[in-house]
Parts: C-alpha cells; structure tokens; sequence
C-alpha cells in the first residue's frame, strides 16, 4: 500500500546539520518504495535548496518555516523556541496524510499531542537520536528530582506512549526508554549511518585538504565534533597533560562549542605544548579527518551513553582507524564493539587509563570494517522507510 507519508524535521535544509545524510537518505528510500512525500522543515536564513539536489528527481513537496536559532547554553529559551515552531506548523499539517516521521526533539510530546488530533488515523513514527531530559540531567544542566526535568520528562513521555512506533539509536538508549516505562515492543534500533554508500570506505582518501593540521612526524589524537558539556573533551586535556613529556604524540580538538573556550584556557593554564585547537571544519571534510588520525577519540560525559550514541561513530568505524571511547565500559554498546572490533572503551572520567590505550593504540590494527557493514549499513534507511508506514499496534 503507497501512502503519503510527512516528514516532520526539526532542523532545516537551509543549512548543513549532522543529521542530513539520515535524513536525505530516508526520504530517499521512501520515495523509492513507491510513497509520496511532504516535508516541514525549518527556515534558519540558510542559503541551501529546501530540497537537496540527490532528491529533487522525486516528487517532493515542502513548507519552510521561519525559525530564529537560539542560543546553545539556553536550555529554556530552546525549549520554548521548539514549541513555538510547534505552533507555527499546525497550519501546514495537511488532512490527506497517512503516516508521519517526526525527527528527534526536545518537544516531542507537543509534535505527537498535534498530529493526534489533526489526523487520528495516521501512524507516527517518533525518532529519538537522544533521550532528552536525562541528557540534561547527566550533563549537570538540571537536577533529576526538579520541577524542570518532572515537567519536561512527562511531556516526552507523551510522545513516546502515543507514538506507534519509536526508533532509537542504541541498545543502551532503548534499555533507557523501557526502564522509564516505554513499551518494549514499540521500540527499533537501528543505527545511525555514515556519509557514504557501501562498499565504499575512507581508507583510501586523499588527505591533501588536511594537511597543515597533521603532521607526520607526530602520532595525531584526534576528537573532532562539537565542543560542549556532553562530549566531555575535558578528558582529552588531562590526557594531553599526562602525556606532555611524550614527543611523539600531538592532540587535535577540532570543532566549536560552548565549553571550547574553557579549554583551551585549561590547556594553557597547563603549559601544553602538545595539542592544538582548530575550528570546525566543513562537513565533507569529516572522513578525511578521522582517516588522517592515527587514532580517533569518542568521549562522553558519564553515563551518556545511555541517552546519546555519538553522530561520528559510523564515519569513524568506517575510516577504518583506531578508537578510543571515552564512553564507560558497563553499556552494551561497549561491551559489543569490544566483543567485535578490538576497539578500546574506557571510563568517561579516567585519563590516565586514555593514555594507556592511545599508546596502545600505536600498535593495534583496526578490525571495524565487518562490524561497519553489520550495523551501521546506509541500507538502514531502508528499515525506517518500512517501519514508518507499517501499521502500529
């Protein structure tokens, strides 16, 4: 059965996201397998097509709408912003649609409580890329037992008893959402995917572009991505000061980011000589990045995992690189990328334990390719084309 199927983003193609590819991808897959598709989008000023140039082939219809950015840091002004974009889109949620797909939010009670009572037939699909408020929770932004994260947590708790169906990232965050008293039997994991169609890989891509950034006489660390709470980057710092008197290994954090600028203060009150802050680089400079580094570094603040499973993760394993997580080692994520790759896991708060594995690492060959294939195929797409139109419970 073709449906006419609403993709509901909350981000825009105006301007690059980390969740693009996904999403290009599965709007892809859907229009291949025969349904019609209308998106709403946000319009945050970019200058990009509202249609991105690999899907205009289909028959693709879209409503943008203005959106003003807020400020990372301000979780309620964020909060209230998602919402008011919720308002705005009420107008354009059409009559005649069969099945929704709402990307990830931090409003996603709100989005769902919407469609409900435009279209009370229609099955919707809840995406979580990651389970908000307990990410806030862990990062130390609000308290567990406070009225913000009582309010926030029933609201998304919504979403995820009035979906039909909900798509998560990991075995971790699923095991997150039912111990919160999501039904099991609603939840899909499937992994986020990477840039490029298989069998293609980035084992063998030019490095030219970044070339001023590594050099080869050094053993280069590499975190690349945003610089905030969360990622816990802090983590690299300390390791680069273990490692000072170690000339052989040079730190790169390449990225932006709230936190950034308390790092490289810290590096400096340190006296560190053997690292370097870039800015964030281009999007399609990803793979080639983590393909120069000797080794690439995943960390997370404590207990993260649970909640978040980093976007980097498919390119990195794709570029076929030594990793380290920085993440816990308790997860199942962990213990399966031990059990399958070799890669190492680490606590998120344990430095020198870093270091004993970046120096590991310098002899380790990677076994990430077969577990890429596994896992983290762009043929997942697929899944979520047919997950989204499968009929709910």
């Amino acid at each position: 059965m073709k449906m006419k199927v609403l993709v509901w983003m909350f981000t825009g193609f105006d301007k690059p996201t980390t969740s693009e590819h996904l999403l290009t991808a599965i709007i892809e897959k859907l229009c291949q397998n025969g349904h019609s598709v209308h998106i709403i989008q946000k319009n945050c000023g970019g200058n990009r097509p509202a249609i991105p140039e690999c899907l205009i082939q289909y028959s693709i219809t879209t409503d943008q709408i203005p959106f003003d950015t807020v400020d990372k840091g301000n979780l309620a002004a964020r909060y209230l912003a998602e919402l008011q974009y919720i308002y705005a889109c009420k107008k354009y949620i059409r009559s005649d649609l069969d099945a929704v797909f709402i990307q990830s939010t931090t409003v996603g009670g709100a989005a769902v409580g919407l469609i409900r009572s435009r279209l009370k037939h229609a099955i919707i699909t809840f995406n979580v890329q990651d389970i908000f408020p307990y990410n806030a929770v862990y990062s130390g932004s609000i308290k567990k037992n406070g009225l913000i994260f009582w309010v926030m947590a029933m609201e998304q708790r919504y979403a995820y008893k009035h979906s039909d169906h909900i798509i998560t990232i990991s075995e971790d965050m699923k095991n997150l959402l039912v111990e919160d008293g999501t039904e099991a039997d609603k939840i899909e994991v499937i992994h986020n995917w990477s840039y490029q169609d298989e069998p293609y890989f980035f084992s063998e891509f030019d490095l030219k572009p970044v070339s001023n950034m590594f050099r080869k006489e050094f053993f280069n660390v590499v975190y690349a991505g945003n610089i905030g709470v969360m990622q816990n980057v802090d983590i690299l710092i300390e390791t680069a000061k273990l490692m000072k008197e170690d000339r052989s290994v040079w730190f790169h954090i390449i990225g932006n980011g709230l936190y950034k600028e308390k790092l490289i203060e810290r590096a400096k009150d340190y006296g560190l000589t053997n690292i370097s802050f870039w800015p964030m680089q281009p999007a399609e400079l990803a793979p080639v990045i983590y393909s120069a580094a000797d080794v690439n570094v995943i960390p997370l603040v404590k207990n993260v995992y649970k909640t978040a499973l980093p976007s980097k993760t498919a390119t990195c394993l794709a570029c076929q690189k030594p990793i380290v997580f920085a993440i816990g080692k308790e997860g199942c994520f962990s213990k399966k990328i031990i059990q399958e790759t070799g890669c190492f896991v680490v606590e998120s708060d344990n430095a020198e334990e870093l270091m004993k594995r970046i120096i590991d690492s310098k002899n380790t060959n990677s076994r990430t390719m077969k577990f890429f294939k596994k896992y983290f195929s762009r043929e997942n797409a697929d899944l979520y084309s047919q997950i989204i139109v499968r009929e709910g419970r």
